[in-house]
Parts: structure tokens; sequence; C-alpha cells
């Protein structure tokens, strides 16, 4: 396992700024979520950390190495997508011993590894089975595990829930909140979804615009439940100061809803 360490984070479009002077650092063994609407930067943050886009500045460390200019293949990351990105034409085993034979692990232990982690996320009768014979749980979970397998030293997950219906939405926060302590990964978590940061993060991380507007465990993460309290539906905790998209002061009530803002993107999906 290792610590991740984001300095001065910048990602740029062309002209449009993406991240905007990012610092952060998950500790080794922390699950950390990255929390906020879309369009805020959070995905683009954990690309940037797997290596899927090039930065434009600063730094990204694992455990005091520098690893910015890493191939993704280099830098020892396991990623879970919103889609599952699953073969289709392959077997749930099939699909969890792809990365190992990517990486030239001998038979032995390809078949041990695979064995324990179809047994860890209880799918060994469906070892045989093809994705599409799957529910969308059992497919989430043949993702997780698939990332998994390779044995990781930080796990990336970008709203890994967001097909699913809600009843197994709540069954798959808790066992990934409890997969991710058995194993003790360093977990980076995207979701525009208050309830599951908060219910499975060791650190809530707040996006706006590009930049952290707060970062604390969960208990004392006041922006997340100042927006709960608002019936799901984003707003800002600021009464004045200066607007993330350059307006200056704002003139709107202490709460400031999205969607009254011109300065701010459409107010999120309520949870």
């Amino acid at each position: 396992m290792a610590e991740v360490s984001i300095t001065s984070l910048v990602k740029r479009y062309g002209d449009a700024l993406a991240v905007d002077d990012l610092t952060l650092t998950a500790a080794d063994g922390q699950f950390v979520s990255l929390l906020g609407p879309s369009g805020c930067g959070k995905s683009t943050t954990l690309k940037c950390i797997a290596g899927f886009e090039e930065i434009t500045s600063g730094t990204i460390a694992f455990d005091g190495r520098d690893i910015s200019g890493d191939l993704p293949e280099d830098r020892d990351i396991g990623m879970v997508f919103q889609s599952y990105a699953l073969f289709p034409h392959m077997t749930v085993r099939g699909n969890l011993a792809f990365g190992l034979e990517m990486r030239r692990v001998g038979r032995a232990e390809m078949a041990r590894r695979v064995d324990a982690a179809l047994e860890m996320v209880q799918l060994v009768p469906y070892a045989d089975r093809y994705p599409s014979e799957l529910s969308g749980g059992q497919q989430q979970r043949v993702a997780l595990v698939r990332a998994l397998v390779i044995e990781p030293k930080i796990l990336l997950l970008d709203e890994p829930l967001a097909n699913l219906d809600a009843k197994l939405r709540d069954e798959m926060r808790t066992f990934i909140r409890d997969l991710q302590q058995r194993v003790g990964i360093t977990t980076v978590y995207v979701t525009h979804d208050q309830s599951e940061a908060m219910t499975m993060s060791d650190r809530v991380v707040v996006m706006f615009a590009g930049r952290i507007a707060q970062a604390a465990p969960r208990a004392r993460s006041t922006t997340v439940r100042q927006a709960r309290r608002s019936r799901g539906s984003w707003a800002m905790p600021t009464s004045s100061g200066p607007c993330p998209r350059g307006r200056g002061g704002c003139a709107l009530p202490r709460v400031r809803r999205w969607s009254r803002c011109r300065g701010w993107t459409r107010a999120a999906r309520p949870a």
C-alpha cells in the first residue's frame, strides 16, 4: 500500500481550467472520497492520478516518489470504472485472470489469487459465467475484485455505483467499505452522492470549480452536512468573498444554491 500526495495539480483542456492548484494527501490505507457536482474536476483528478490524463503542472507522488510522468501501467494502481468495463467474451474467472496474465504471473499463483478473489466476493458459483449472465451487483463485484487481484498499491473508483438501483447501491456501499478495510488498501473514490461519501469514507474532500472547498474527516465535514440539510441540493456555505468563477464578492444569501448563481454549474441531482 502507499500514500498518495498531490501537490499544486493543474489540468487544462485548452483554455478551460479543469483542476486548479489542487493539493491533497491520502494516507496509507485511508479511504478518501472526492465529492462534488458534475464538472467540478473530481473525475479529472482521478484520471490524473491514474495516468490517463497528462497533467499541466504540479506533481503526483506515491510514497514520496514522483510518478507524474509514468505510464498508467507503471503506476501499480487498480481502477474501477462506472461502466464496469468487463470483457464480455470472457467468463468471470477469465476477467479476473486477465490482469495477472498481462503481468506474467505463474499459472499456480494466478489460480490461487483468482480462487481467493472469488471466495472474497462470494462469486465462486459464478466463476464460469459471462458478464451478460450476471446481475448489476455481481458485475460490480467482479469489476472491484478484478482491480484488487493484481494487488495494487492504490485503488481508484470512479462513481462505481452510479448504474445500480437504490437497494443495490446501499448493499455495495457496505461491501466496498468492508472489503477496503479488510485489504487495507489506499483508496480514492469519486462520487456526487453525499450519502456515499459520508458512510464510506475516512476523509471527505468537497470540490467546487476545480478547487478543494473543504477536506476533513467525515464527522467534521460541515459543508456536506449543510448540503444534506438543503434537501440534497448542492450549496456553497459562504456569504461573501471571492467567487471561484472570478465574479468577486457574492451578494446571494448565506447558503448559495447552485441554481441561483450563474457563476456555478447547474445544481446536482438530489441524492
